[in-house]
């Protein structure tokens, strides 16, 4: 018997079958591999502080060969470009849930963020107290911008930001967004060529040279839906090699050759940018990334947080004895990641949970630019 015409739309279906519609499955909303990468880079920063696993330790550094050993594999890990990637995939998990012009509630959004960010934050410069960190809030020296947190400050202003910056992007599109972004980065850039850090710029000059590399981040949020899957493991490895050797070039600009990284970060966070699209990219294949890398993930904010007074703590209370370079650097890492986990069970994750449930309604933030683009065929790039 000849099909009807439903029927035969219907079986041209990929998800319908029988009497029973299966709905098409919903945008991807999980990425894996990013929970991966956020420890990744935050055992990356504390590497750059703390000082990498100790393979030539106790070598000659007398002779050239020696010296050379030691000073090339103490160089390997540069925190500050490990920064600029959490930027990157800032952006993109901010962006990710409002991407295709869904309704943004100010009242819930900031609640939320800012209750995720900042309890964890106050109870970390807590920490910094607590062990007996002399430190100061205010002024030229407040620790929100003489430590690690100095980034966390710029991701408070992208977040405040991001409705007005959604708008922006809405109205004018990504082209103008991001030259608008470059062009004020290079600008704030010019004032002061000689600054060795972001000292020198304060904490909204120093977001308006880095937030080019956060909008990057929200427009990978946009395209990640599309990417075509890569399943070549040697093109991903040479990424990744790739993006370390330009950590690596940064990182000796900087201390040899005084190119300082206030200038180089902007052009590492565009090949940034590449690497982590190119990440996303080899996640959709189906190659997943290594499970506990991913459920660390989860309190890699933490490990970020303390890992400067974990470390304090180990070294100035806990005087453990010598027992050679390998034990003291396994033991003195395995605290840090302990006393960060504790962190999170104590902290973090109890502030996520609170934000979570945080759902009451404010004044929606649908603006004629959304009704457009909703109206147009697609978000327009």
């Amino acid at each position: 018997m000849k099909a009807l015409p439903f029927q035969r739309w219907r079986a041209k279906l990929p998800y319908g079958s029988g009497r029973h519609f299966i709905h098409p499955p919903r945008a991807i909303t999980r990425f894996p591999v990013l929970d991966a990468l956020r420890f990744v880079l935050a055992f990356w920063v504390v590497m750059g502080h703390f000082g990498v696993f100790p393979l030539f330790a106790g070598a000659d550094t007398n002779s050239r060969l020696g010296r050379g050993l030691v000073h090339g594999w103490n160089t390997i890990t540069f925190g500050t470009a490990a920064v600029i990637g959490f930027f990157i995939i800032s952006g993109f998990c901010i962006h990710l849930p409002f991407r295709n012009g869904e309704t943004l509630v100010l009242s819930r959004y900031y609640a939320r963020r800012y209750l995720r960010i900042l309890v964890p934050l106050a109870c970390g410069v807590g920490v910094f107290y607590l062990v007996g960190i002399h430190i100061d809030l205010l002024g030229d020296n407040s620790i929100l911008w003489v430590s690690v947190l100095w980034s966390l400050v710029c991701e408070e202003i992208y977040y405040a930001a991001y409705p007005l910056l959604r708008l922006g992007r809405m109205r004018l599109g990504w082209t103008a967004l991001l030259s608008a972004s470059f062009a004020a980065a290079i600008a704030v850039l010019a004032t002061h060529q000689y600054a060795d850090d972001w000292r020198g710029y304060g904490p909204i000059r120093t977001a308006l040279i880095l937030l080019p590399v956060w909008l990057l981040g929200c427009l990978l949020a946009e395209k990640a839906a599309d990417l075509a899957p890569l399943e070549s493991s040697p093109v991903i490895w040479t990424w990744r090699l790739g993006i370390w050797s330009a950590s690596w070039v940064c990182e000796i600009l900087h201390f040899e050759f005084h190119v300082y990284y206030t200038f180089t970060m902007l052009p590492f966070g565009v090949l940034a940018f590449f690497w982590i699209l190119q990440e996303i990219r080899h996640g959709m294949s189906g190659a997943q990334p290594w499970k506990p890398l991913v459920s660390a993930g989860a309190w890699s904010y933490s490990l970020y947080l303390i890992h400067g007074p974990a470390m304090f703590f180990f070294a100035e209370r806990v005087r453990m004895p010598n027992l050679g370079y390998f034990v003291n650097w396994f033991a003195a890492n395995a605290f840090i990641l302990g006393a960060s986990y504790t962190f999170y069970l104590l902290v973090e994750r109890p502030s996520h949970r609170q934000a979570r449930k945080i759902s009451f309604q404010g004044p929606p933030l649908r603006s004629a630019f959304a009704t457009l683009a909703m109206k147009q065929s697609g978000v327009r790039a």
